[in-house]
């Protein structure tokens, strides 16, 4: 074994992008391990946009229910040990260097090719949640579905949030293709709940589970009442689901966009329920009231307001727009200041095009990651607003938003993880 340092340089010397399609090699690895992901029900969550919110949704229901409940998410914001909780806690940073060292000696000692970094942190996660003997581990999909290694348990439910074109040099180049990919995880003869979809792709993911004989829950087809919300734009709304009614359920995470997400939560906990994980009324109810995702319209009580948002896609970007839009609508704030940073690899196209015809006042930056388009390069793109500015820094980005900024405005951070990541923890006290 060596040091935590060590491991942890060893990790970081893994190209995190590096997809190597298929399952053989992370079953071999967890075979090894003694296949710990077999030690406990799990649900799985994939789709292109709200699986992470689904995820915290979830997870918070099964603690208000009693439940010890692992959460295995990607990517990270800040620390990579946020990927790894038990009860909305993560895992310590030498807790993590432990499993890493296991993991990697298995990997040396028996497979014929090394794993990649998701696979290597999957592993871990499916046997530090063994060894803290977790009554339920939910896990969000990685990257699409068939292939990814969190798609290796025999889960209870399976969801698919809203699905939309990402990472086209994986998945497929339309968004049938995706959507086949991320219906993968459905798993034969059980429980399925989906998002309300594009008909093509609500078409794939009906025909994938008719072909593996699962139950497919359909959120549209259930009543839904959006009765009122708060300055946030957080939700309450009735519900009816397939075990029971709700009535007057409390979103704690802002945005038109959480309903949906919400409504997937609450039908994932259902089939849970049914599969003999009690989580009943009284636990979603607090579940929703309480849950908190990190860096997802995450408002920050500055002066003036500051708004942290990760999605790095057009669609996000959209409900992001929608969003503000809804805001500005409701006078909540005046002017609008983006600090906006993307990847070379997205469509920064079409996050601009949602984004800049809303804002009065944008800084230009770039996101620590060697991905990132320039600066500059985003000026160039659309029709940025009238006073733009290219800062290059991320941390200077911000103080140059909050130097043009009035306490009535509204500062939102956005376009990329890398940018959240890097500046929540000067705003944030972890």
């Amino acid at each position: 074994m060596v040091g935590g340092s060590s491991i942890r340089q060893r990790l970081e010397s893994i190209d995190s992008r590096q997809v190597n399609p298929g399952l053989d090699r992370i079953h071999e690895l967890l075979e090894v391990l003694g296949n710990p992901q077999l030690d406990y029900p799990t649900a799985i969550i994939g789709g292109t946009n709200g699986k992470g919110s689904v995820a915290a949704m979830l997870t918070a229901m099964g603690r208000a229910a009693g439940h010890r409940i692992g959460l295995y998410t990607s990517p990270h914001l800040t620390v990579v040990e946020e990927r790894f909780q038990v009860n909305e806690t993560p895992i310590s940073v030498s807790g993590l260097d432990s499993q890493l060292e296991f993991v990697f000696a298995a990997a040396d000692k028996h497979l014929d090719s090394p794993p990649s970094y998701f696979e290597i942190l999957t592993a871990a996660a499916f046997r530090y949640f063994s060894e803290a003997q977790v009554d339920l581990a939910v896990l969000e999909v990685g990257l699409g579905g068939r292939w990814d290694a969190t798609n290796v348990t025999r889960p209870k439910v399976a969801v698919i949030s809203s699905v939309a074109i990402d990472h086209q040099e994986y998945l497929g180049n339309d968004v049938e293709m995706i959507a086949a990919e991320k219906a993968a995880i459905i798993p034969s003869g059980g429980i399925a709940v989906t998002a309300p979809q594009k008909p093509s792709v609500l078409e794939v993911i009906r025909q994938q589970a008719v072909s593996v004989e699962a139950t497919l829950w359909e959120t549209e087809s259930f009543p839904l009442v959006v009765k009122r919300t708060d300055a946030q734009l957080c939700h309450t709304i009735d519900f009816t689901g397939q075990l029971r009614d709700y009535v007057g359920l409390e979103i704690s995470l802002p945005g038109g966009h959480q309903v949906e997400n919400a409504q997937c939560a609450i039908l994932a906990a259902e089939a849970l329920d049914r599969r003999r994980l009690r989580i009943g009324s009284d636990a979603i109810w607090a579940g929703l009231r309480n849950t908190r995702w990190p860096g997802r319209c995450e408002w920050l009580e500055e002066s003036p307001p500051i708004i942290l948002d990760a999605g790095h896609n057009p669609e996000a970007a959209q409900a992001l727009a929608r969003y503000l839009s809804e805001l500005r609508h409701r006078k909540i704030f005046n002017r609008l200041h983006l600090v906006l940073s993307t990847l070379a690899d997205k469509d920064t196209e079409g996050i601009v095009q949602a984004l800049y015809p809303l804002a009065d006042h944008l800084v230009a930056t770039r996101a620590p990651s060697g991905r990132a388009t320039t600066a500059h390069e985003l000026l160039a793109i659309g029709a940025p607003p009238s006073q733009s500015q290219v800062v290059d820094d991320p941390g200077e980005a911000l103080a140059a938003a909050r130097a043009s900024a009035d306490p009535e405005d509204l500062i939102c951070v956005c376009g990329s993880t890398y940018l959240v990541g890097s500046l929540r923890p000067l705003l944030v006290d972890t």
